[in-house]
């Protein structure tokens, strides 16, 4: 950004922030922070910058890993943050190096106290060594600044095949350049997800000669890791270690590391072109910079600062969760062969890559959430993820719905990217080739698709998917529960989400003008959820080959169902995915039994989950009604707009924003599966108020308005034109309910507008109160 563009960026949110406070100094990375994912965590990163630089205090699966707020010890700092992929630990020490004997030989006590934890920076304090460790990056390169007390000797550690989070090293690699520079890799098993070996490249330089750099290693024959002689390593067991000797009291040394997937050469380029300099405080000022350019996208005023805190986190979280992998001049490993395979992005006039190629962990889910808000003010990050995935298309004949590692890993199940395909193209803001997009979504509608393929069903002759049982029957019946061998065989589940994909195939072929034909295949086969509501009891129930009911049938499971789910669904149950019908809400209410009883019933649900805080506890899915904690249910509060009582949806959005999204300390923040900025979107939309349940994939998209929390919202588009939300409420009273909407001046009466009113920019004014408007909201859209 300019001097001059930054500038005008501080002055407006200055003069617009109540709490004179820029978005990045709201942002609070710790929160949510007890029990976190690996990749949960950012500080000392950019917007889905490859490096995600902080410390690890525990290691050893996905889940409950990274960095842990309530942890006493800190194990190491790494790089590499993600579901799949991890690398490049760094840990400063004093005294006798103990590197040899493992990560948790060297560890130190840590406080919280003095720790500054914000977008683009991380600062914390090594209590067994007196070191302050001050964390910060580039897209693709770490930068530290270690304060070290007088010591005789102190070591900076690179343990190249210590297991970090979910990963385990095979193999390591190092040397020494120079008395400042190492550079070397580390070379990733597969995991369960991704099913290959992946290797992670860097290059170091010290801002301090090092007196030495000690290498260690395995040695045949030998049981034992033992220091080498020599300036080079590689095995199994490899490492180095540069040593310092009589350092005196507040001096520092900082350290540059940069990464790459493709090679030791490119590790070393993505440095020198992205921190040119050893100016600590310059680096921390543009990754600020960077951060807030992005969350200042949405600059709000109003509310308490507590809610502008989550807000901002919120928004900071959907930036963290996918991160490029490309290097500055395009180039990526493809690993979806028999070996890796070095591709390139296309270069833009400018020398930059025409998009980001990224490591992602899938769309399962997103269609209530990331969908609406990429297309709204963030289309090139949407983009960014849709051309990963068709690159996947080009390079192999499969729409991709998830890489890691520079491969395809088939998370969860169906055709998740082509919801995201039809949001972009129907916002109009689809930078992708629309044909190969059109192309590689049918091709998955159909045998030899990926929707042949269960949750990570891997291997030459998939079977879980059955997407060939959904073409026969017009539903996946039960029986595929004992079909392949991949996870997620819900049959109930898949024909749901299957059926709406479909919805979003027709509203793609419509859009691009395809032969009328593939129109109506595609809405014919949208209707499927019929095909497993089961009137007699009210829900989608699991249905046989032969079509017979599955008995005993349970909507909400009990404590012996046992895994995430009840028979027939994925990490839920009939009583949420009952609801899963974005593309014909209306047709599900009087499927339901009409409007009173739709409402009635959904009222009762969420009533009765007050209680759990509207989310269930994580693997424990069946149990609920109302499920904040996972993606099917989504969507539920908003409902009620659609069966003709909106203030029923903006009394209950408010609740599970508070309850469910609400918290601002390390404990909770989020209630349970903050996967990879879902929630956080979602949480960002509740606040805003605006959401679709369609997931903007309908032809001529709307978004739904509920009740902002802010007093006043300001959307910088993609334009450079502005859409404002102004909200009025009376002094000191609840502000829960809508009682009147204007739209640039016009007297809006509907729960919905077009999409295109708010790209072309404009200004909403909304008069809030205490009290329902039950004449508000129940026209239809104009």
């Amino acid at each position: 950004m300019h001097k001059k563009g930054l500038l005008l960026l501080q002055f407006i949110f200055l003069s617009a922030t109540s709490f004179c406070q820029l978005p990045a100094d709201l942002a609070n990375p710790l929160i949510g922070t007890i029990k976190p994912r690996f990749d949960f965590f950012a500080a000392a990163s950019l917007p889905y910058g490859m490096v995600s630089l902080h410390p690890d205090t525990h290691h050893g699966d996905l889940w409950n890993a990274g960095y842990r707020y309530n942890d006493t010890t800190i194990l190491n700092f790494s790089h590499i943050h993600n579901t799949q992929t991890a690398g490049i630990p760094v840990m400063p020490v004093v005294g006798t190096c103990k590197a040899l004997q493992g990560l948790n030989a060297s560890k130190s006590r840590f406080t919280h106290e003095g720790e500054i934890a914000k977008p683009g920076y991380h600062k914390i304090y090594l209590k067994d060594y007196g070191i302050t460790a001050e964390l910060s990056s580039s897209l693709r390169a770490g930068f530290h600044r270690y304060t070290f007390p007088a010591a005789k000797e102190a070591h900076i550690i690179m343990d190249l095949t210590a297991a970090l989070g979910p990963v385990k090293m095979v193999e390591g690699y190092a040397k020494q350049i120079s008395t400042t520079e190492i550079t070397g890799y580390s070379v990733m098993a597969p995991t369960f997800r991704r099913k290959k070996n992946c290797t992670v490249y860097f290059y170091a330089r010290f801002s301090k000669p090092f007196n030495q750099l000690n290498c260690w290693g395995s040695v045949a024959g030998e049981p034992a890791k033992k220091l080498l002689n020599g300036t080079e390593t590689k095995g199994k067991d490899a490492g180095v270690y540069a040593s310092y000797s009589n350092l005196k009291a507040g001096e520092q040394v900082m350290l540059q590391v940069g990464i790459s997937f493709v090679s030791m050469e490119n590790a070393r380029m993505n440095l020198e072109k992205e921190i040119p300099s050893w100016n600590f405080e310059e680096t921390v000022a543009k990754a600020k910079t960077a951060w807030n350019e992005y969350l200042g996208r949405i600059e709000v005023s109003g509310g308490t600062k507590k809610q502008q805190v989550k807000f901002y986190t919120d928004l900071m979280h959907t930036a963290i969760g996918r991160r490029i992998t490309e290097d500055v001049n395009g180039e990526y490993t493809d690993n979806t062969g028999t070996m890796p395979l070095v591709r390139k992005v296309p270069l833009k006039a400018n020398g930059t890559p025409s998009f980001h190629f990224l490591d992602a962990d899938g769309l399962w889910g997103a269609h209530w959430n990331l969908n609406i808000l990429w297309p709204m003010v963030y289309p090139e990050y949407g983009n960014d993820l849709a051309s990963t995935f068709l690159s996947y298309y080009k390079n192999t004949g499969v729409l991709a719905r998830e890489s890691w590692g520079g491969d395809m890993c088939w998370v969860m199940v169906g055709d998740q990217t082509v919801p995201l395909l039809a949001a972009l193209m129907q916002t109009n803001q689809a930078t992708f080739n629309k044909e190969d997009a059109y192309k590689g979504a049918y091709k998955n509608a159909f045998p030899g698709g990926i929707r042949d393929r269960a949750g990570y069903e891997a291997g030459p002759n998939p079977q879980g998917g059955g997407i060939d049982l959904y073409i026969k029957y017009g539903y996946v019946p039960i029986e595929i529960k004992d079909r392949g061998n991949g996870f997620h065989r819900g049959g109930a589940a898949m024909t749901l989400e299957y059926a709406y994909q479909d919805w979003c195939l027709a509203n793609m072929a419509k859009y691009l003008k395809k032969d009328k034909n593939h129109e109506q295949l595609f809405t014919g086969r949208s209707a499927n959820w019929k095909n497993i509501f089961d009137s007699a009891t009210g829900f989608s129930r699991p249905k046989d080959s032969l079509g017979k009911w599955f008995s005993p049938f349970e909507p909400v499971g009990t404590s012996t169902s046992g895994g995430h789910a009840t028979p027939g669904f994925i990490e839920s149950n009939a009583a949420i995915y009952t609801y899963y019908v974005p593309q014909d809400v209306k047709a599900l209410v009087q499927a339901m039994g009409g409007r009173s009883t739709f409402v009635k019933r959904l009222d009762e649900s969420f009533t009765s989950a007050i209680s759990s805080g509207f989310a269930a506890e994580h693997g424990e899915h069946w149990a609920a009604v109302v499920d904040y904690d996972n993606q099917p249910g989504c969507h539920l509060a908003h409902l009620f707009s659609y069966a003709g009582q909106p203030w029923k949806t903006q009394y209950w959005v408010r609740k599970v924003k508070e309850a469910t999204f609400g918290d601002t300390t390390a404990f909770v923040g989020y209630r349970g599966d903050e996967d990879q900025g879902q929630m956080g979107s979602l949480s960002v939309l509740m606040a805003v108020g605006l959401f679709d349940v369609q997931g903007l994939a309908d032809v001529n998209p709307t978004l739904e308005i509920t009740s902002p929390i802010f007093d006043k919202i300001t959307f910088h588009l993609p334009n450079k034109k502005k859409f404002v939300i102004q909200t009025k409420s009376p002094a000191g009273k609840d502000n829960t309910y809508i009682q009147s909407v204007q739209i640039n001046g016009k007297t809006w009466n509907s729960f919905e507008f077009p999409f295109s009113m708010l790209a072309n920019g404009g200004i909403m004014n909304i008069k809030l109160g205490d009290t329902p408007n039950k004449k508000w909201g129940v026209v239809a859209t104009p």
